[in-house]
């Protein structure tokens, strides 16, 4: 199943040429799902996403599907280029950055400075976790630092258990402000802690962000508050099982494992869409935990109904008040969502290795 999985991902890298994306980019597209809108959405994200989980899972691979891995992360990196900062600074941007090319195939948001987007801390991470070639970690760690909350200046919406944590921010832009999001701070520990950099106060105040947003479960009622770019339970769950595997000598973040092994066995109970199931498992493997029995699916079934929250006006209004609209179901269904195949295919196999791995 495994190698079945490598050579779908192979040939789904292929569509996104002939969709006239760079070569090695996955094809991903933006919609709405209630009005008929949709757009191939040429960004670095879910290609870097892609070659992070196969350099995870390479040492567990085959030969044979050693060799398709390595061609897939090959030519994604090779794209690396086309989305590195504009002004040609050590950072990296969702879109494409020569010439800058955000929300593509766009007929409003691709013409207005309000929507773009400036380099950021997860895709930046991405590459440096994926491509250490000439990469400055230390200066990157000074960069996110600057742009951390109450560096320059404070976050615009957090609660009173987070507005004074100097956690790490999202955007590297000056006129942006300070973004805070769950899961792109465990994306930024893992980097820090791969590459064994110095801990400062921003790393312990972003570990100790990610443990009251378990300790008070909002992370579970207030997903969109604490995790804005990836405003779901399951995914949050998703981000800090892989941070608590990785980093399992921190006493810290033990707790997490305790607290979540729990929360997960008892959404789990409820039913679920596929894609949210699937994280969790993949949430529970991560943690040490085998789930009561293997999921099943159908491939092309999967693909068909997958797709990822985008974001939301709500979310784009640096207010909390605003921020809270997102919890009416009315103003989830239409908020912007995205769909990769690519990526989808890729955590279906972190699945099958988890659980081959597990047996």
């Amino acid at each position: 199943m495994i190698n079945e999985l490598l050579k779908v991902l192979s040939e789904q890298q292929k569509i996104g040429s002939q969709k006239g994306y760079l070569k090695g980019i996955f094809a991903s597209q933006r919609f709405h799902s209630f009005i008929p809108y949709s757009r191939e959405d040429e960004n670095i994200f879910f290609s870097s996403a892609i070659v992070f989980t196969l350099k995870e899972y390479y040492p567990l691979l085959s030969s044979n599907s050693k060799l398709i891995a390595d061609n897939i992360t090959e030519q994604v990196i090779n794209c690396y280029p086309n989305f590195k900062n504009f002004k040609g600074k050590k950072t990296y941007n969702f879109f494409k950055t020569n010439p800058m090319e955000y929300f593509p195939n766009g007929v409003i948001m691709q013409h207005f400075k309000f929507f773009k987007l400036a380099d950021d801390a997860d895709d930046t991470v991405y590459i440096y976790l994926t491509d250490t070639k000439k990469k400055k970690h230390e200066w990157l760690k000074e960069k996110l630092i600057k742009h951390a909350n109450g560096t320059l200046q404070w976050n615009f919406h957090k609660r009173t258990q987070y507005k004074n944590l100097r956690t790490y921010g999202v955007y590297f832009g000056k006129n942006m402000p300070i973004e805070i999001d769950a899961c792109v701070l465990t994306n930024i520990l893992l980097w820090s802690y791969k590459n064994k950099l110095e801990v400062c106060k921003q790393d312990k105040d972003s570990i100790n962000y990610i443990l009251k947003t378990v300790t008070s479960k909002d992370y579970i009622n207030y997903p969109y508050l604490v995790s804005p770019c990836y405003p779901s339970t399951a995914q949050i769950c998703y981000h800090y099982s892989r941070l608590v595997k990785k980093t399992d000598n921190n006493n810290v973040l033990s707790i997490l494992r305790i607290i979540m092994i729990d929360d997960i066995k008892n959404i789990l109970k409820k039913p679920l869409p596929f894609i949210d199931e699937l994280l969790y498992h993949i949430s529970l493997l991560n943690l040490d935990i085998k789930p009561q029995r293997k999921l099943r699916y159908q491939l092309h079934e999967v693909l068909k109904k997958t797709d990822y929250f985008y974001t939301s006006i709500p979310l784009m209004i640096p207010k909390l008040w605003v921020r809270k609209l997102q919890k009416h179901k009315l103003i989830q269904c239409f908020g912007l969502r995205t769909k990769c195949d690519g990526y989808t295919t890729a955590l279906l196999l972190e699945y099958e290795i988890l659980w081959k791995q597990s047996t």
